[in-house]
Formats: structure tokens, C-alpha cells, sequence
């Protein structure tokens, strides 16, 4: 009798902690690429969340004579509901390509932390959303050592019912009117948490 109340005990605060977790659902298209990276993120520590990124690259996202070219789309699925806002964002996005280009070119060049430059602006709120912004990011690319030019959208989402937040951003140098937003788009509207 004893055995069979810890079975069903378990059974019972087994499956409430696991349906307590909160999980998520990232769409990948097929060919496109993938990277999962735990925080705190190894080239931008700073960044202060409690929150795991998961990346979906275009296929062409390497390929310099692709219109694919550094077009990509990531999450950052952070525990609880911090403030993120556009000043947030600002100072978190420069940790983060800065980070980028210096951790990838394994050296620390004089005026790292002025490698990127950029300007966002909330703008209608996208479904699902609770706040959207759109933007440029000035940085340097690693993979050619030039200028690069990106265009952003960065959609916040917050959920209360598992205490967790989502920052979902599309990256791309071609203009929002190209396909590929289209294509980054169906990415972050097949975006569910469980």
C-alpha cells in the first residue's frame, strides 16, 4: 500500500513538474540552418537573462552572392518577465554584435565596443505582439571584415501563464519588402509556447 501511494505521488508531482516547464515551438524550414546557444552567451555576456537563443539561418545566409546573405531569424526564450524595450534592446544588440565580430575574429581590436551603430523604432504592433519595433544595425561583418547593413524587426511577446518572455528577431540586409521577410515572417507566426 505504501509502495503504491509513492508510485502515485510521483506520478502526480512527476507530470506537474513537467507540465510546469515551459516549452516552445520554432519552426524550421527545410535547408535552413540551426544553432541553439544557452545563455549567458559566450561572446556577449553581458546580457543578463536567465533565457536560452535558438537561430533559424536562410540557406544562403553564408553566401555572399546569395539574396539570402546574413538573412536569418532568432529567439530569446527568457525566464520570467524582465523589461525589454527599445533602450533594452539598444544596449543588449550592441553586446551582442560587437560580441559577434570580436569573438569571431579572435581579437579584441582598439574600439571594439564602437563597432556597431544602431537606431530602432517601435512601430505597429504585429498579432500576437505586445510590443514590435523595426530598425537598422550598423556593425561589421566577421565573415569579410566590411560594413554591414541590417535591416531588424524585433517582436516582444511576454506569458504570464509560464512566466517566460520571447524576443524574436528577423535580420536581414534586404529591404522588408523582399520575400525574405515573408519567409522570417512564417517563422515567427508558427512560434507557439506550450
Amino acid at each position: 500500500m505504501q509502495r503504491a501511494l509513492i508510485v502515485l505521488a510521483f506520478l502526480f508531482f512527476g507530470k506537474a513538474a513537467i507540465c510546469q516547464q515551459a516549452t516552445y515551438t520554432l519552426p524550421l524550414p527545410a535547408k535552413w540552418g540551426v544553432e541553439k546557444i544557452a545563455f549567458p552567451i559566450s561572446f556577449a555576456p553581458a546580457i543578463n537573462y536567465k533565457a536560452t537563443e535558438e537561430i533559424r539561418f536562410m540557406p544562403g545566409w553564408s553566401d555572399a552572392k546569395s539574396a539570402e546573405y546574413w538573412s536569418y531569424t532568432f529567439i530569446w526564450f527568457i525566464e520570467g518577465t524582465p523589461v525589454v524595450n527599445d533602450d533594452s534592446l539598444k544596449q543588449d544588440l550592441l553586446q551582442y554584435y560587437n560580441g559577434l565580430y570580436t569573438s569571431n575574429q579572435k581579437a579584441d581590436p582598439a574600439g571594439s565596443k564602437n563597432l556597431t551603430h544602431l537606431g530602432l523604432k517601435k512601430v505597429a504592433t504585429a498579432p500576437a505582439d505586445n510590443e514590435t519595433y523595426e530598425g537598422i544595425i550598423v556593425t561589421l561583418n566577421f565573415l569579410n571584415r566590411q560594413p554591414l547593413t541590417l535591416n531588424a524587426r524585433i517582436h516582444i511577446r511576454r506569458y504570464p501563464a509560464v512566466n517566460h518572455s520571447t524576443v524574436l528577431f528577423e535580420i536581414s540586409p534586404q529591404d522588408y519588402k523582399h520575400n525574405n521577410w515573408t519567409q522570417m515572417d512564417e517563422i515567427v507566426n508558427g512560434f507557439v509556447v506550450k
